[in-house]
């Protein structure tokens, strides 16, 4: 299947039934974020909205969001029928950050209709939200892929990067040294070079999953796109710099990133990932130079921030991709026995044990990898008897598997990231010091010891029955009988894998 633009992923969306139209004037200052939280955790449709108060006549009208959303808006953006499972995308995901298509240069396109030079620009046109009412300013860079370029591989990087709208020409945005961009940054700064960055609003929502995920550093999440798709991703040159950005894609933003703190600007609050708002900091700026994009161009952007009862479309995203995050990363750092992961706010790793200190292997492989940035700063492990997505079978491994006195819980501090976590003191998450944050971190073996087991005559560990297990012959006799007895059993709701 090949890849598709915004406008084709609108109309999929909404010939599933799964967009609504907002046809009535909506208000970017608070009403859209507030319309749009309730949609979110309702799981409802996405959302276009096609009449916003003081754009009636700007370049740009209309915004999309909420198309990621749900997990049956995941399985379509995947070209997948709506019932597929987080399972079965992840390995999807997982395979295309292994096989990758390089993607094709074209001459041109669709994103070309219109190209606005320096004096021309001003983003204040662009119908972006003030989406949280704590937020410091109108956060242009919510979901969309900024695109960067190693200047020693020349591997193109594309990445999720929130951004304020800091004046009609500037974007300050939060740039961290950990993640894919920052690395870039440090080397041009080192060159005494500015740095050249494009930011695309709205494509193939394959980029948008791609972008917003822990693919490894020397994969380019276009090869990732390239793979999901089974065709490469056409890309067109950039007007300022040699930098590729998707021909089919509304809105692209070309610029600048200087290394001078002179020409930093304050960035946030902004309402975060973890429900809380991050603090203002003077941060890099996106100097605007040029903006190309289509006729009546459609912005994209994106409601953040999760708490019990909130959803987002970054969870969404979180729960496939990370997944298979997770499991790359233990397969790649050779731990054994791995046979499923439950990424969230608590990550879940389902292991068949065989050998002491397997559950620590578990934890210390990922803390250690290159997407810990924002992730995992709670594992649990548990074996192949629980099912992880049962919270009632975690909750009973966390209470008869756990002794909260003994090394079944490892707590690992001073690691690196947790920028945005509010338990840490703020001096000890403060990136421009430490160039990224200090978490610490929680290992919670949830497994049985292998000190107390038995061994079967090939060594192997064997573990007495619980006694919740009936006796085999007579739990062969109920089965036998079962029909004679007139009972019936409700039927059980299973969790989506």
């Amino acid at each position: 299947m090949s890849c598709i633009d915004q406008r084709a992923w609108i109309a999929r969306l909404e010939e599933a039934g799964e967009l609504a139209r907002v046809k009535v004037p909506v208000d970017w200052q608070g009403e859209i974020g507030a319309l749009s939280r309730r949609v979110l955790n309702a799981q409802g449709p996405a959302l276009l909205f096609e009449r916003i108060v003081g754009h009636e006549n700007s370049w740009c009208r209309r915004l999309f969001t909420g198309a990621l959303g749900t997990a049956a808006r995941m399985a379509l953006a995947f070209g997948r029928e709506k019932s597929a499972s987080r399972r079965e995308l992840a390995e999807l995901f997982r395979r295309a950050m292994r096989a990758g298509i390089a993607p094709v240069q074209v001459a041109g396109g669709p994103v070309k209709e219109n190209i606005r030079g320096a004096d021309r620009i001003d983003l204040n046109e662009l119908p972006v939200p003030l989406w949280h009412p704590g937020d410091g300013g109108r956060y242009i860079n919510t979901m969309c892929a900024v695109v960067t370029r190693d200047p020693d591989s020349g591997l193109l990087n594309v990445g999720a990067y929130r951004g304020m709208i800091a004046g009609p020409r500037q974007i300050s945005v939060l740039l961290l040294i950990g993640a894919g961009w920052g690395g870039h940054f440090v080397k041009y700064a080192e060159r005494g070079q500015e740095m050249p960055v494009a930011v695309v609003y709205g494509w193939d929502p394959l980029l948008e999953v791609s972008a917003g995920s822990q693919v490894p550093h020397d994969v380019s999440e276009y090869d990732v796109v390239g793979a999901l798709r089974g065709e490469p991703a056409a890309l067109a040159k950039c007007e300022t710099s040699d930098l590729l950005v998707p021909a089919g894609a509304e809105i692209v933003v070309e610029g600048f990133i200087s290394a001078d703190p002179k020409s930093f600007a304050m960035e946030g609050p902004f309402g975060e990932y973890s429900g809380y708002y991050g603090e203002p900091r003077p941060r890099p700026v996106i100097r605007v130079e040029c903006v190309t994009h289509r006729n009546d161009p459609v912005y994209r952007g994106s409601l953040e921030g999760v708490a019990p009862g909130a959803m987002n479309e970054d969870a969404a995203i979180y729960t496939v991709t990370t997944k298979a995050a997770i499991l790359d990363v233990l397969e790649r750092a050779g731990v054994r026995g791995v046979l499923d992961a439950r990424p969230g706010p608590v990550t879940i790793v389902q292991i068949h044990q065989t050998y002491n200190g397997q559950a620590k292997q578990v934890a210390a492989a990922l803390w250690a990898s290159a997407s810990a940035e924002h992730f995992w700063k709670v594992v649990m492990v548990v074996d192949d008897d629980i099912d992880i997505y049962n919270d009632r079978a975690l909750h009973w491994a966390l209470c008869y598997r756990v002794n909260p006195a003994s090394e079944d819980l490892v707590v690992m501090p001073g690691t690196r990231g947790g920028v945005l976590d509010q338990t840490i003191a703020l001096a000890r998450r403060d990136d421009t010091v430490l160039g990224t944050g200090s978490w610490n971190r929680l290992l919670i073996d949830a497994t049985r010891d292998l000190r107390q087991a038995k061994r079967d005559r090939f060594g192997r560990p064997t573990w007495p029955p619980m006694s919740t297990e009936p006796d085999s012959q007579a739990a062969a006799r109920v089965e036998e009988r079962w029909q004679e007895y007139g009972i019936v059993l409700p039927r059980r709701q299973g969790k989506r894998a």
